[in-house]
């Protein structure tokens, strides 16, 4: 007896069930494969805005989701943090980069858009970002 054979004699429930089954299983294979393609959602980014009444002589870094590295991927100091996301925003300093719960230093949660958070952080520390922008204070 071939595959074919024992398939025709399942019930249509049966039937529709293994057909929505191979489906998924199809639908999470390609969404695996075109995740692959995007950028990793840990990476950081920075992008620098402008003071219009300075003629460009001061730049103001934001910086955006992401984990950054204090003294290489942003100067020690005091920080301003503002919630841009509708979901919440998410600041936490870490001893390390494994991010575990004994690395954390302090972390704080906002529920508000717009909301505002101050952070300072020290060379060789983990700041990461979530749902916000990241300002020097």
């Amino acid at each position: 007896m071939s595959i074919i054979d024992d398939f025709k004699e399942w019930s249509t429930t049966k039937k529709v069930i293994s057909i929505i089954v191979v489906c998924c299983i199809g639908l999470f294979i390609v969404g695996m494969i075109v995740g692959s393609f995007s950028p990793d959602q840990n990476t950081s980014s920075v992008a620098s805005d402008s003071d219009s009444e300075s003629n460009n002589a001061s730049v103001d870094k934001v910086y955006h989701d992401g984990t950054y590295k204090v003294g290489s991927d942003l100067p020690a100091g005091e920080y301003k943090f503002t919630q841009t996301s509708e979901f919440g925003g998410y600041v936490e300093r870490s001893s390390d980069s494994s991010m575990e719960l004994d690395s954390i230093i302090s972390n704080e949660a906002t529920t508000d858009k717009g909301s505002t958070v101050y952070v300072s952080v020290k060379n060789g520390e983990y700041l990461k970002i979530q749902g916000g922008d990241l300002v020097k204070a």
